[in-house]
């Protein structure tokens, strides 16, 4: 859905909230402050796209490709603070103008110049090659190998490098590479966490892909232990995927965000769990950490995704509202509070206003 249709869509189903007590809208704090009302910046901007393309060589030794897609605010103080998206799904995107479309859009209108990565699919060769440097030397393995959960953040990592060079070059005094967070949605929280410092076991021993320079990171549905990559303790080995991840994340999901598909096993399942998502907010460091976990089984995986425009085909319009405010409001207040350190932001975050505001759906856990 165009930017437009969904500003429709979203007036729409917020005129209806109006007249209905159960999703009664909560106010802005800029508008009403007090104990029930939802963070939201005190400006919004239009902005500019424009498609960029970087390269370099990955583990096979081979040159990839990748294009994201930048947003830049008209008008917003320079230098601006950057939020870079990574997609989910195990296959690549061809345009970076359908990457995280939604939240792309909702930090540029915040006045923060915003990247959205297409992180490129391969081909069979390339997916054997890959396979062969990691040492996945069987054929079925390989082809159930999530090559992308690898290559995300090494992906994020080069159009930082990139981000940098525009910084130093065409766009000198507009990005602020002092103040950069990178966030992203399924397997693109996963990259994101693992440029955090999250260590990950795709072949072998744990590996570590972080990257020094994002202050800051967002993770909705994010993954559990024992999948993708992601691992917790055992006896004997205290070191866990999260150990490392020092500096401020944001998780959210909630009772819809299962993508747990039965197993061989009569009532097992493969996947995600709402639950298990958790718990890597639980087993992070204390420090500038948060967890929104919404308690509605209507929150389904994608609704985290922004994609509000299937959740208006799914779910009642006025609930889709709402909770894309929620998660709009904690993320921006998340933002404003550790990349551009304002004060009223962080105060919102330390308080419970996002659980008064909706009502009680909303869990908000801070450590």
């Amino acid at each position: 859905m165009k930017s437009r249709e969904l500003s429709r869509a979203c007036t729409g189903a917020f005129a209806l909230m109006a007249s209905t007590a159960a999703f009664a809208q909560a106010p802005t704090c800029n508008a009403a402050p007090g104990p029930d009302c939802l963070y939201f910046p005190s400006a919004s901007y239009g902005f500019t796209t424009s498609e960029h393309t970087t390269t370099y060589t990955d583990l096979a030794g081979e040159l990839r490709e990748i294009k994201f897609l930048l947003r830049q605010p008209t008008g917003a103080p320079a230098p601006m603070p950057a939020v870079v998206w990574s997609h989910g799904g195990a296959y690549g995107k061809l345009s970076p103008a359908t990457s995280m479309v939604e939240w792309s859009e909702t930090t540029a209108r915040a006045g923060y110049l915003t990247v959205s990565i297409a992180h490129t699919s391969r081909n069979k060769d390339s997916r054997r090659h890959l396979c062969e440097v990691v040492g996945i030397t069987d054929r079925r393995t390989c082809k159930h190998f999530k090559y992308l959960n690898l290559d995300r953040p090494y992906d994020i990592r080069a159009v930082l490098d990139e981000m940098q060079r525009l910084a130093n070059g065409d766009l000198r005094g507009q990005i602020d590479m002092e103040r950069v967070a990178v966030g992203g949605h399924s397997a693109g929280a996963g990259g994101a966490q693992t440029v955090a410092g999250a260590r990950r076991i795709f072949v072998g021993p744990p590996v570590e892909i972080s990257d020094p320079r994002p202050v800051a990171f967002l993770a909705f549905s994010p993954q559990q232990p024992g999948s993708e990559g992601f691992f917790d303790t055992r006896f004997g080995e205290p070191r866990h995927s999260w150990t490392a991840v020092q500096r401020p994340v944001l998780t959210a999901t909630g009772d819809g965000d299962s993508t747990c598909d039965p197993g061989l096993e009569p009532g097992s399942c493969v996947g995600d769990t709402p639950f298990g998502r958790r718990l890597g907010f639980q087993r992070m460091p204390a420090g500038n950490k948060y967890h929104l976990y919404l308690h509605d089984a209507d929150t389904f995986h994608t609704l985290f995704e922004l994609n509000e425009a299937k959740c208006l085909r799914l779910v009642d319009p006025q609930r889709c509202a709402e909770v894309v405010r929620w998660l709009t409001s904690t993320s921006l207040a998340f933002l404003d509070a550790h990349v551009r350190q304002v004060p009223a932001a962080l105060q919102w975050l330390q308080s419970s206003r996002i659980e008064r505001a909706s009502g009680g759906v909303a869990e908000w856990q801070r450590k």
